[in-house]
């Protein structure tokens, strides 16, 4: 007879389950065939519940079940909600199945897959195939189950557990036990066993066995000895069947032991416990030797979760050989099946191989912020389980970085021994003492930090440290800093950002307060501008003067403290005498280059001299411009005053030579001379005229420099720091405000 779509599809599942049988094992095909034939009853059995069809009790007991298992009533209402729910999103379909369903997968015990039927059903079977049908209605039940096993659950709704004897196939009394025993057909081939009815169990045990304690096994090793292997496996170490394979860096079963495939299957799945504890272990005493310290704060979280880890490892122990009070049907004698252990550690599983992936791209970062920015990547996960489990790591790991960043924004120190802060201290002049001293490593920035609050963070600190250390002004730091802003907790990144607006607005007013008025940063600039840049006009022409009578002097015996009396002078015979004691002060007159032979006029320049902190706010570079310049507009003074000078020879000779002129003619003796005196008449007014434009051209250049490029650049700088900036943003604007003069 040919075979049916059924018989074809269960014979693929009992040899996908029992592997593909030799070709000329007969013994072993006509097994198959009665387990097939015993499934296909199964299959076209009519097992079905007795209880009354009906939506409302159903719903009842699951809220009855739900608050009697101590999660309260709120629960119970949630269960009513959401049956409430699938009622709606399709009105007229049948849930009542549905539901019956999940009441039953909420109380029955997973039977064990069956991985042998024994040979005294399929004799029996194959037997009883060949003659009359199968008939549900003579077929003996299965013994029944313990009394006092849910008989309460049962009796509240009608439903018999395990259905009437019409609906249990005929020949499961053979796989329940009763008066032969079943034992595995291989073992009589292998002639392992004598007598079978030896081997049966005793009546105490026969009246209380059921379906999967009589199955046969193919494991050469028991599962009680494979559990205790596994015990040890869980912790890292080699049991006696299970070894640590370096090759593949994983736990491999001796080869040697014959483990059916779901055993074999169910094992390696439990041994990945073992490889991944391995791997955090072996980080975790890396990190205890040599490591640093984001990645030891790092590695305390990871030691707290594997302390868990242990203490669900000894639970399970514990619970091996601890054998139940009551079992249910399909229960082990044993404490701790495979499948239990599998189940009960599936949660374990999750977390260390969230900790092995976290590891792994820690050890792929440089350290620092980058041990942060790994593990923000698992926060934003949207599994809500990695997501809980990732921001206890992240708040743990975070805490040295918060422990430095409070130091850095509220005192202005940087307290970084193993340079894991994205905030890095080098050695700097002197004068660079704002610009140079800190430095920000974009590499160690965590990710969960934006550009600008790390641009804030970066300019709190240094303004802190700037104030305490250059500007004298610790008590305010310590009395009333950024210290009295700090409320909330700076882990969370919405308190963090708001702490550092609040305290970058008041770090940057009260440095900005301090240098405008203690040091007076823009009088400086102010008194740059007059004296540096000659706008104040009497204070550049009196200088000229005294520059001149002194220079006009042997190159050689002009010294330095002739030029200080000469700026001295100048000082006194102009207003500037009324300036800022400290302003005059920083107004130098010396030579651009010490020891130089020929010191000229090319060699004279005025410098201006600033003090700290003000030396440490404006940078070298822009001094430097500012004395170029100065150097340039000196010297075009320089041509202007000269030019004046040959303008008033000029005219001291030409009215000399007119009246010389008048006087020879009243005297009666230019007659003669009359010809040769207009070529040199000629001659002098061609030159006066010359010099004139070229004075003429020189007050031009001047008034442009002084109006069009001097004043309307500080018009725009004044304008641009009228609010209130931080110091960098001064420095921009000064900076270009010096750029416009210098190009």
């Amino acid at each position: 007879m040919e075979s049916s779509e059924l018989d074809k599809t269960l014979h693929k599942y009992i040899d996908a389950f029992l592997g593909v049988p030799a070709a000329n094992d007969y013994d072993e095909s006509g097994r198959r065939d009665g387990l097939a034939h015993f499934f296909r009853d199964i299959a076209s059995s009519n097992i079905a519940p007795t209880a009354l069809r009906d939506e409302s009790a159903i719903i009842g007991e699951m809220q009855k079940r739900v608050a009697g298992s101590g999660r309260g009533t709120r629960s119970a209402l949630q269960v009513s909600r959401l049956c409430g729910l699938l009622q709606q999103q399709n009105p007229g379909f049948n849930w009542w199945p549905v539901l019956y369903l999940l009441l039953e997968c909420s109380t029955s015990a997973v039977l064990p897959k069956i991985a042998a039927a024994p040979s005294s059903y399929i004799s029996n079977h194959h037997n009883r195939a060949h003659g009359s049908r199968y008939d549900s209605r003579t077929s003996p039940m299965l013994p029944p189950p313990q009394p006092g096993l849910h008989s309460q659950q049962r009796h509240d709704l009608g439903i018999p557990r395990y259905g009437t004897p019409s609906a249990i196939p005929h020949g499961m009394s053979e796989f329940a036990g009763g008066n032969t025993s079943a034992l595995p057909a291989q073992a009589y081939s292998r002639g392992e066993l004598g007598n079978p009815a030896s081997n049966a169990p005793p009546p105490e045990e026969q009246s209380n066995a059921y379906l999967h304690r009589n199955l046969p096994t193919y494991d050469d090793v028991s599962e009680a000895a494979l559990l205790q292997d596994l015990i040890y496996v869980l912790q890292g170490i080699d049991g006696t069947y299970v070894h640590w394979n370096s090759m593949t860096s994983s736990y491999t079963v001796n080869p040697e032991v014959k483990l059916s495939r779901p055993t074999r299957a169910m094992v390696t799945l439990l041994s990945e416990l073992g490889g991944l504890t391995r791997d955090v272990q072996s980080y975790i005493s890396e990190v205890e030797r040599d490591g640093r310290l984001f990645e030891q704060s790092f590695c305390t979280e990871l030691k707290v979760e594997m302390s868990t880890y242990y203490k669900l490892v000894s639970e399970i122990e514990g619970r091996l050989f601890k054998v139940p009070r009551t079992l249910r049907p399909g229960e082990s004698q044993l404490g701790v099946t495979l499948r239990r252990m599998y189940c009960w550690t599936t949660e374990a599983r999750q977390k260390l191989r969230l900790m092995a992936t976290a590891i792994a791209k820690v050890q792929e970062g440089s350290g620092g912020g980058t041990v942060l920015s790994t593990i923000s990547t698992l926060v934003d996960d949207g599994d809500p389980f990695i997501q809980s489990f990732a921001k206890r790591l992240l708040k743990t790991a975070s805490a040295p970085f918060n422990h430095i960043l409070v130091s850095w924004v509220t005192d202005g120190e940087l307290v970084d021994p193993y340079k894991e802060f994205f905030i890095r201290e080098r050695e700097s002049r002197r004068d660079m003492f704002w610009s140079e001293k800190y430095t920000v490593a974009s590499d160690m920035i965590p990710v969960h930090i934006s550009g600008d609050m790390t641009r804030k963070i970066f300019q709190i600190g240094r303004s802190l440290n700037f104030l305490r250390v250059a500007c004298d002004d610790a008590q305010w730091v310590a009395e009333g800093g950024p210290r009295t802003q700090l409320t909330g907790d700076i882990s969370d990144t919405s308190d963090l950002e708001a702490f550092v607006y609040r305290s970058s607005s008041m770090v940057n007013e009260r440095l900005m307060s301090v240098l405008r008025d203690k040091f007076d940063l823009m009088g400086h600039i102010e008194a740059i501008r007059r004296y540096l840049l000659f706008e104040q006009g009497d204070f550049a022409l009196a200088l000229m003067e005294v520059l001149e009578n002194q220079m006009d002097r042997s190159g050689r015996s002009v010294m330095a403290h002739d030029l200080s009396a000469v700026l001295s002078s100048a000082t006194r015979s102009s207003n500037a005498q009324h300036e800022n004691p400290d302003r005059l002060s920083a107004i130098v007159l010396t030579f651009q280059e010490e020891g130089t032979k020929n010191r000229g006029w090319n060699e004279v320049t005025l410098t201006y001299n600033l003090s700290a902190p003000l030396s440490y706010v404006i940078p070298r570079s822009t001094m430097r411009q500012y004395f170029e310049v100065s150097h340039f507009l000196l010297r075009l003074r320089r041509i202007e005053h000269s030019l004046h000078t040959i303008w008033r020879h000029q005219m001291t000779e030409s009215r000399a030579y007119l009246r010389s002129e008048e006087l020879q003619r009243r005297k009666g003796t230019a007659r003669d001379g009359d010809k040769q005196a207009d070529p040199l008449r000629q001659a002098m007014r061609q030159s006066s005229i010359a010099c004139s434009e070229m004075i003429q051209f020189f007050h031009q250049v001047q008034r442009y420099i002084a109006l069009n490029v001097i004043e309307g650049a500080w018009g725009e700088f004044i304008e641009s720091t009228k609010e209130e900036i931080d110091i960098d943003s001064w420095n921009d604007a000064h900076s270009k405000y010096v750029d416009v003069i210098h190009e």
